[in-house]
């Protein structure tokens, strides 16, 4: 199947669109300073609170579910027998590997992000 590919025009931008593009700039400035400190706040409560190991499963679980993925599905996607990932989303008493739940979280799109905190914090 040949599929030509359509030709790029290139053209200056115009006075209007130069201007809108700065005020656009100008707006993103402002307001990243706020950005990144609600980022740091929200990361700095996260990072309290922490969760165990269950509930991390739990929430990978539950967004697999989502996705409408299988056990067959996540047996292809990471590589694990479908065994072995029902015990890990089922039993109580499982003590995954990091290895294990970034390879989970991986197969569902998301990334495993590890906080080291204060024991006090808590």
């Amino acid at each position: 199947m040949d599929r030509k590919l359509g030709k790029r025009i290139y053209r200056p931008a115009t006075e209007e669109e130069k201007q809108r593009h700065a005020v656009i700039r100008q707006q993103v400035a402002g307001e990243l300073p706020e950005i990144k400190r609600l980022a740091r706040q929200k990361l700095n409560e996260a990072a309290g609170r922490g969760v165990a190991a269950r509930h991390v499963v739990a929430v990978l679980k539950a967004e697999r579910q989502r996705q409408g993925l299988s056990l067959a599905d996540m047996r292809q996607r990471t590589g694990m027998e479908r065994s072995t990932l029902s015990r890990l989303e089922n039993e109580e008493q499982t003590n995954p590997t990091i290895g294990t739940l970034s390879r989970y979280a991986g197969a569902i799109g998301k990334q495993l992000l590890i906080v080291l905190a204060d024991a006090s914090a808590r």
